[in-house]
Order: structure tokens, then C-alpha cells, then sequence
């Protein structure tokens, strides 16, 4: 019964006739399926099946092939797929294979290999004709849109946040943990690590921040950072167009919500873009060569991490890097295997807009920067050897790629804090070695950082530290003056001449920093601050140009010609020129406090100004027709002294004026606001 039952199945065998499969030579699949090709192009491969039996090729057999299944848009024979052949015959090795011409329209394309006894099934996908030109150009706009959405929905963010972001980074005290929980609000509101540590650097070059405080922002903004990531791996895409509408809406529906409105509108263009970038690198996927080299990557951590760093250097945004490859995780073209060298890589690339920020900038911006390079660098050490394990801990905290890519990115960050925090002494005096002080730098101005226009109200901020600095020099100029004129001090002369020339050079900085701030989107207290600080700078540089170019050149007379004054003269001199300082030195605390009250009585001083000086004069012509000789000799210096005084006096009021106008609109438009 046994033999009879292995007789009848090997009749069956030889009745079946030879098995059609997959052939496979030297481990390549030659088979063509699974192939990519542009619509209405033939493929690069043909088609091939071999034909087996018992394992051994068998030539000369016929296999039929046809199109079993191609887009329904393909209406007219034209538009069709179509094959070279319809009847091919194995050769020696058993194989035989067909070209096929894809049809007009993307899609899949399936052809059936047919044998007397046997099918097959292959497949083949068409994309849109030029779809990688495409495709590049798709990926390049998704990109800039995602950084515009960033940058637009930040912006309002930051106008939300208004002075109290300000008053959050000036409030910074020695306690690390408050930097670092600063450091994640701020990035939370510039939606980027790299610009809160460009601010950074400003803010440090400015003597506002040390480097200890300004470290820990850095280990607080590169946490900031994750949560734009955590918000990108959700699925909301689909509908970021609604969510942009609802943003226009607000921006145009009433003042008051135009900022949150701005917000949700450019946070509703990053999601927009996302989908964008999902759509440019869906085609990858049905080309077999590329979707492997990016797995590939996974298994060559380091050409991963490389390819991150250069990009995100290039496009300044770690954010931008690691949103592609959320995207492409939700596109399944990579695992967590390969994302996290990416994410590595994106965390160095990040550093860089800070280094090229800090490059000129005084050695306590370098530190940050290279600070920051170093934070980074160390984790990736760390991290590196690490893969497997760490790899492993992220697939446990969930189970979509996308969530598994913002977790690795958030876990990274977190360990850089834990790691770094505690050890921010050590750090700070690490840093102090690798970059020393340098030799004595150019005088110019400290504290303007074109980083801080992104935020105009920390940009005003240190336009209004700078323009104090600039009233510093003007005030020393004036007290020196009288000095000088007195002593006949030709060596305080030029002094005096050389401070003008750093006044000149803060004025000019000034100008141009406000002039940038003016025309950034300001709300109206800010736009009136502006103008205000406008017109101080332009004030104190009338000042100091007085002293260097009138009071000097009346020094330079005396000193020249030896004149005498006489004792009263000298006398109505120096009170007069006391009277005045008064003035300067109130207008630079004017500056300084925005005080209303100071600001009236130095407005009220332009009327006593023009008294005094009109009974100055009187006085001294009264001595000349007395026919008194020092008087005689010392009557038209000592009348233009007496006339440059008040003049300062007046553009003293004129810096009262401009605060006086300020805090009066400021007023005006909270009443306003009130009164709506």
C-alpha cells in the first residue's frame, strides 16, 4: 500500500511538470520585480522568470506574459501599458524575460507570467514623469515653508510674550535649574535652539548674562527644542490647512488677537509643510535602490550623523532636520535604528549659527559657542558606542517610528542636562582655558546683537544699554570740559577730541541697530520707544559734538593766545557751566528711569536756559563798557562759551521732550486700549 501511494505522487510530480519561481543569479534578484520607472518609459530591467525542475534550469520552455492590471486612467491603447513580447522562451539557464514600456498615468502595473501549469505575478510601479525634479523641488519648498512657519508663528509668539520674555531673561540669577527652565521658555516661544543661543551670545556680549547663567539657558533650550519635535510626531497634518485658516481669521478679525492669530497661522504652515515633505519622498519608496542606501544608513551610524550635521548647519534648525525624518518615519522609509545618528548628527549641526554668531564677538560669546559645539560633541561620544542599547530603550516607550523619533530626541536632550548641569563649574573653568582672552578689541558698540532684532523688545533693551553707554562718555566729555578750558590742559583737549570720535562711532551703530528694529513688526508702545531712542542718540551726539568742536576750539584759543579771563567772568563760567551738568546728568538718568517727572523739569530748564544766558551776556557787556580788559580781551570766547552752554542746555530738554512724548502716547494708547 505504501509503494502504491509513493508511485502515485511521483506520477503527479512528472504530470505537474516543471516548477516556474523567482531565478536568482550570483544572489541578485534579476527578476525585475518590484521596479520603479517613469510613466510612459520603458523599465530599466526587463521582467524575467526562470523555470526550474527538481532545482535544475529547463530551457526551451514557453511562458506567456501579459498585463493583468495597470491604472484605470489608461483609457486609450495609447495610454496602455504594453510588452515586447507576449510568448518568450526560456534560454539555457531557464530564464526568460519581456521588456515592458509602462503606461501614461503612475500607478502599479502587474504582469502575469504564465506557464501550462504555472502563474506568476510581477510587479512594477510608475511615478509622474520627471518625479525626482519634482520631488527635489517639493522637499526644497516644504522645507522653506516649515522654517517661514517657524519663524512667522514664533514671531507672533514672541510679540504675545512682549516684555515679559524680556524681563524672564534679565530676571536670571546663579541658580542653574531657573537658567535651564528659562532656557526651555524661551526656545518654547523662538521655536528654535539656535536662535535662543545666537540671543544668547548677544546677550553675553552685552554683559547682561555670565557664562555660567548663559550655559545653563543652552542645556534649557536644547530641551525647548524637543517639544516643537513631540508636537510634529502627531499626526496633524491632515488638517493644517483648517488650522491655518482659523489663524488668518483671528490675524484679521481684531487687534488684540492679530499676535496669537500670527501664531496659529504659522504653526498651521509648519504641519502644511510637513505633509508637503511627506509627499516629496513618498515616490522613494518605490524605488528600491534609494530606500535601501537610507537603510543602509542606519547600519553606518557616522555617514548618518554627517549627513545631519551638514544639513542642519546649512538650514540652521535642528527642528527642520529631524521634522524630514519624522517624516520619513511616518512614510516607513526608515526605523529607529537609523533616525537616531540623524538625530545626533542634527544636535552638532545646531551649534553651528551660534559659532559663526560668536566668531568676532568678545570671549565670553566665543565660550558659549564653543560651549554649546561641546555639549553636543560629548553627548554624541557618549552615545555612540551606546547604539544598540539606546536603540533598544527607545522602541519601549512606543510604538510608532514617528513618536519613537521626538522620544529619542527628547531622551538625548534629557541626558545632556542630567549630565551637564551639576557639572557647569568644572565646565565653565574648561572653557576659560580653551578660549583665553584675546588681545584689546575695537572699540565699537558692546551691546547691540542683530540676533535680539528677532525679539524687539530685548533689542530695545540693549539699544536703550547702549545709548546709556554712549550718555557715559558724553557726560565724562562735559565734565572734562571745564576742566580743560580752566587749566589750559592741551593733553585733556585731545582726550576730549578722542572720546567724540567713540560717540560718533556708538551713533553711528545706534542709528543703524533702530533703524533695523523700526522695521521689524512693533506693536506701538515699542514703535514710540524707537523713535524716542531716535532722537536721544541724535541728541547726546549734539552734545558731544558741541564740547569737542566748540568748547574745545574756545580751549584751544585760550591756550593758543594765553588769554585771561577776568575772576568774575570765570565765576559766571563755572556756574554756569554746573547749572547745566545738572541738566546733562538728569537727562542721562531720564534715559535710564523713563521718568515723567524728570523729563518736565528738564523741559521746563530750556526757558531758565535761555535767561541765564541772556543774563550772562548782559553781564559781561557791562564789564566790557566799563572798559575792564580782561573782559575787552576774552569778550566774544567768552560770550560763544556762554552760548554753547546753553545750547546743550536745550538739547538736554530735548531729551526730556522725546521721554515726555514717549510715556504721554504710552499713556494715550493704554487709555485707548481702555477705552475700546
Amino acid at each position: 500500500m505504501f509503494r502504491f501511494a509513493i508511485l502515485l505522487l511521483v506520477a503527479g510530480l512528472v504530470r505537474a511538470g516543471p516548477v516556474l519561481s523567482l531565478a536568482r543569479f550570483g544572489g541578485e534578484d534579476v527578476s525585475g520585480s518590484g521596479q520603479a520607472g517613469e510613466a510612459g518609459l520603458e523599465l530599466s530591467r526587463p521582467l524575467a522568470v526562470q523555470i526550474t525542475s527538481s532545482g535544475r534550469p529547463v530551457p526551451g520552455v514557453s511562458v506567456r506574459f501579459e498585463v493583468l492590471s495597470e491604472p484605470a486612467e489608461n483609457r486609450s491603447p495609447a495610454q496602455r501599458a504594453a510588452l515586447g513580447d507576449t510568448l518568450v522562451r526560456t534560454d539555457e539557464h531557464g530564464v526568460a524575460r519581456v521588456r515592458l514600456r509602462l503606461g501614461a498615468n503612475p500607478g502599479e502595473y502587474r504582469v502575469l507570467a504564465r506557464t501550462e501549469n504555472q502563474e506568476l505575478v510581477l510587479a512594477a510601479t510608475a511615478l509622474r514623469r520627471g518625479w525626482y525634479f519634482v520631488s527635489i523641488i517639493e522637499l526644497a519648498g516644504g522645507l522653506a515653508l516649515f522654517l517661514f512657519g517657524l519663524y512667522y508663528g514664533s514671531k507672533g509668539l514672541r510679540r504675545l510674550a512682549g516684555d515679559r520674555l524680556r524681563q524672564a531673561v534679565f530676571s536670571l540669577t546663579a541658580n542653574r535649574w531657573l537658567g535651564a527652565l528659562v532656557g526651555v521658555v524661551i526656545t518654547a516661544v523662538f521655536q528654535s535652539s539656535s536662535a535662543t543661543t545666537v540671543l544668547l551670545i548677544g546677550l553675553a556680549s552685552a554683559g547682561i548674562l555670565g557664562l555660567g547663567q548663559s550655559l545653563a539657558v543652552v542645556l534649557g533650550a536644547d530641551i525647548g527644542t524637543t517639544i516643537t519635535v513631540q508636537i510634529l510626531a502627531f499626526r496633524f497634518f491632515d488638517y493644517a490647512l483648517v488650522v491655518a485658516v482659523i489663524g488668518f481669521i483671528l490675524m484679521n478679525s481684531h487687534r488684540r488677537l492679530k499676535n496669537l492669530g500670527q501664531a496659529i497661522f504659522g504653526f498651521g504652515l509648519v504641519f502644511f509643510s510637513l505633509k508637503i515633505v511627506f509627499a516629496a519622498v513618498e515616490p522613494v519608496r518605490a524605488v528600491p535602490e534609494i530606500a535601501l542606501s537610507i537603510v543602509r544608513l542606519g547600519h553606518v551610524p557616522w555617514l548618518g550623523l554627517l549627513v545631519a550635521v551638514v544639513l542642519t548647519a546649512l538650514v540652521r534648525s535642528s527642528a527642520a532636520t529631524i521634522g524630514i525624518v519624522v517624516g520619513l518615519a511616518f512614510t516607513g522609509l526608515v526605523d529607529i535604528a537609523t533616525a537616531i545618528p540623524f538625530i545626533l548628527g542634527a544636535n552638532i549641526g545646531s551649534s553651528f549659527a551660534a559659532l559663526i554668531a560668536a566668531w568676532r564677538g568678545p570671549v565670553e560669546a566665543r565660550r558659549i559657542a564653543v560651549g554649546h559645539l561641546l555639549f553636543k560633541v560629548i553627548i554624541v561620544a557618549i552615545c555612540l558606542p551606546f547604539l544598540p542599547w539606546l536603540t533598544r530603550l527607545v522602541l519601549l516607550t512606543a510604538r510608532d517610528t514617528a513618536r519613537q523619533v521626538a522620544n529619542a530626541h527628547t531622551l538625548i536632550n534629557l541626558f545632556a542636562l542630567i549630565v551637564f548641569l551639576p557639572l557647569l563649574g568644572p565646565y565653565q573653568r574648561l572653557l576659560q582655558l580653551l578660549v583665553p582672552e584675546s588681545g584689546r578689541r575695537k572699540f565699537g558698540p558692546r551691546y547691540l546683537d542683530p540676533g535680539a532684532l528677532e525679539a524687539p523688545e530685548l533689542a530695545i533693551a540693549q539699544a536703550t544699554r547702549e545709548v546709556l553707554r554712549m550718555a557715559d562718555r558724553v557726560v565724562l566729555m562735559y565734565n572734562r570740559s571745564i576742566e580743560v578750558f580752566l587749566n589750559r590742559d592741551k593733553e585733556g583737549r585731545r582726550e576730549l577730541v578722542a572720546l567724540d570720535d567713540q560717540v560718533d562711532r556708538l551713533e553711528e551703530g545706534l542709528i543703524g541697530f533702530l533703524a533695523r528694529i523700526s522695521q521689524e513688526e512693533l506693536s506701538d508702545r515699542l514703535s514710540h520707544k524707537t523713535v524716542a531712542l531716535f532722537h536721544i542718540t541724535d541728541e547726546l551726539e549734539h552734545i558731544a559734538d558741541i564740547v569737542s568742536k566748540s568748547l574745545m576750539a574756545h580751549a584751544a584759543k585760550r591756550i593758543e593766545h594765553g588769554l585771561a579771563f577776568s575772576e568774575e567772568g570765570l565765576d559766571e563760567i563755572r556756574s554756569f557751566h554746573a547749572e547745566v551738568g545738572e541738566n546733562v546728568r538728569a537727562a542721562v538718568a531720564c534715559v535710564a528711569t523713563w521718568d515723567a517727572g524728570i523729563a518736565r523739569r528738564l523741559v521746563a530748564a530750556k526757558d531758565r536756559g535761555v535767561e541765564r544766558k541772556r543774563d550772562l551776556h548782559n553781564r559781561h557787556l557791562e564789564r566790557v563798557r566799563r572798559g575792564q580788559k580782561e573782559s575787552l580781551d576774552t569778550s566774544t570766547v567768552h560770550l560763544d562759551f556762554i552760548s554753547d552752554l546753553e545750547r546743550i542746555n536745550y538739547h538736554c530738554s530735548q531729551v526730556g521732550a522725546a521721554v515726555l512724548g514717549f510715556v504721554g502716547r504710552t499713556r494715550l494708547g493704554v487709555l485707548g486700549q481702555t477705552g475700546s
